[in-house]
């Protein structure tokens, strides 16, 4: 397993750079994740304009306004703080993997601070030239109005469906976890790990809902070229729990691999050196000391989980980014996914190590239950929009035109 990308580059090069053991392995895959879901997204919604199914809105925008310098100052000021512990931090990056991470980060000692200087002088630089160019197309404030596509958007959608989805995920996952101190629950809240994915599901539904329906936005289709961008996010997301070893892992595996083809790891696997330093400690770590103590081992193999799940994740995107050609109701392909997300996380926990409790006389863990609202909710929406199409198109009637 690989705690950062130092370790890994190790692994695969035998160079050691410690400045890439500031990239957490977790982080990395997050943000691969977020980056294929807007890839996708994007290129949905591209085809749904081409078709005439999405229209682009009108954005009021000022223009021509004098350089607010007191503003300059401020952003220039903190570029500076930023560039100084970012350049002190890639210098020393032992520091900041260890215990004196958040004394090194809020301090504000650093002898780099020229460098730190030099390029907020550098980034403000370029903001004047920006402005200027902008003040001599428009010498005098005025308003213009810009037609933005909805593809344009989905920067915003991406960064507002993981700033959303990180606070879900952080809310619910604490809401399992029996905390003895005020202590606990405020030093849980600000860490990096302990985040359940239906927390930030439900979360980011609501907030990129409330800001589609705000730029005019059919949401039906939105919801529908959200389905595959979604599915494959969470997949590549759940390599991230692999590589780094963060204890989304399944339960104790010992039965002989099914099939001889089948890599050892795939059916049965320890996570050795996995980032909760969890298990035994192993013979040979197979990295230098200063990597960090990560050198654990599960003592019995499990099953690799989060692969199974990017494996699964990965074919239902292939299906629903095929089956998209031919769905004619807008909103039906959302509601296919929801079917196909609750069936994969159920049957995931079957064998995944988690908490159950008892939902009616049923011992079941909390993502269960949730996935069988989502199942529920899918086969609902499948039926009664599947019925429309079929009707629909019995009558010659578009109905791609009339949710609109």
């Amino acid at each position: 397993m690989y705690p950062n990308l130092r370790f890994a580059i190790y692994d695969m090069t035998g160079m050691d750079i410690p400045m890439l053991g500031l990239v957490q392995s977790y982080g990395l895959f997050l943000a691969l994740a977020f980056l294929s879901s807007g890839i996708a997204l994007a290129q949905d919604l591209k085809r749904r304009e081409k078709l005439g199914l999405l229209k682009g809105t009108t954005t009021i925008i000022k223009v021509g306004e004098p350089i607010h310098i007191p503003k300059m100052v401020i952003r220039s000021f903190i570029s500076f703080l930023f560039l100084s512990k970012a350049i002190y931090a890639l210098i020393h990056p032992e520091i900041y993997m260890s215990s004196q991470a958040k004394e090194a980060f809020l301090s504000f000692e650093t002898n780099y601070w020229m460098a730190g200087l030099l390029g907020s002088c550098i980034m403000t630089y370029f903001n004047v030239r920006t402005k200027q160019k902008e003040l001599k197309e428009y010498p005098t404030p005025t308003t213009i109005t810009k037609l933005v596509l909805p593809h344009e958007r989905v920067g915003d959608i991406v960064i507002i469906a993981a700033v959303s989805g990180l606070i879900g995920a952080k809310l619910l996952y604490m809401t399992e976890v029996d905390y003895n101190s005020w202590e606990q629950v405020l030093s849980d809240l600000f860490s990096g790990s302990g985040l359940a994915v239906y927390g930030g599901f439900i979360l980011a539904f609501f907030v990129v809902v409330f800001y589609i329906r705000k730029h005019k936005i059919p949401l039906s289709q939105m919801l529908d070229a959200c389905a595959p961008a979604m599915i494959i996010a969470y997949g590549v997301g759940r390599l991230g729990c692999h590589f780094s070893g963060d204890g989304d892992w399944g339960d104790p595996n010992i039965a002989a691999k099914p099939f001889s083809f089948l890599p050892d790891w795939l059916w049965s696997y320890h996570y050795p050196n996995n980032v909760l330093g969890e298990g035994v400690l192993l013979q040979d770590c197979g990295y230098p000391s200063s990597f960090g103590n990560f050198c654990y081992a599960l003592e019995t193999g499990v099953y690799p989980t989060p692969v199974f799940e990017f494996i699964m994740a990965s074919l239902i995107f292939l299906f629903l980014w095929q089956i998209r050609h031919k769905i004619k109701t807008s909103g039906l392909l959302f509601f296919i996914y929801l079917m196909f997300n609750g069936i994969e996380r159920f049957v995931i926990e079957i064998i995944r190590i988690n908490k159950d409790y008892q939902v009616f006389g049923v011992e079941m863990s909390q993502a269960q239950f949730i996935s069988i609202i989502i199942f529920t909710i899918g086969l609902l929406g499948t039926i009664l929009f599947l019925r429309t199409q079929i009707n629909n198109e019995k009558w010659g009637v578009d109905i791609t035109k009339l949710t609109n």
